[in-house]
């Protein structure tokens, strides 16, 4: 029994404590788009009201990339994605958004999912 735990008891502290999250879900609106015509940005982005870095990601601000020129997700699934964060921002609606910080545009991360909420807070 002993000899038991003390090998759980190893294999416990083995294990790293304190690994940071690369991606989270969280609730937010969108408050700002923004769609630019050059590499700069991933193309399109999203300002939103609770910011990846409040929420422990490594991130540059608020604002968030859909990758719309496609170097991260495909075009055309960045594109509706970034269709869905103009239409909550439209019909002020919360958005629960995935964001990765490990995978980004001039440091601002990458939003791999996003679901528009049927309330506006």
């Amino acid at each position: 029994m002993r000899r038991w735990l003390k090998a759980s008891l190893s294999l416990l502290l083995a294990i790293p404590l304190g690994a940071s999250a690369t991606t989270l879900a969280f609730d937010a609106k969108v408050t700002r788009t923004l769609a630019s015509d050059g590499e700069k940005f991933g193309g399109c982005m999203a300002f939103l009201s609770v910011s990846p870095v409040d929420q422990g990601l490594d991130c540059a601000s608020s604002w968030v990339t859909f990758s719309c020129t496609g170097e991260h997700v495909t075009k055309s699934s960045a594109l509706r994605m970034f269709d869905s964060a103009q239409m909550a921002f439209l019909m002020d609606r919360l958005v629960r958004v995935t964001v990765d910080d490990t995978r980004k545009h001039n440091n601002y991360c990458l939003v791999e999912r996003i679901d528009v909420l049927n309330r506006a807070s």
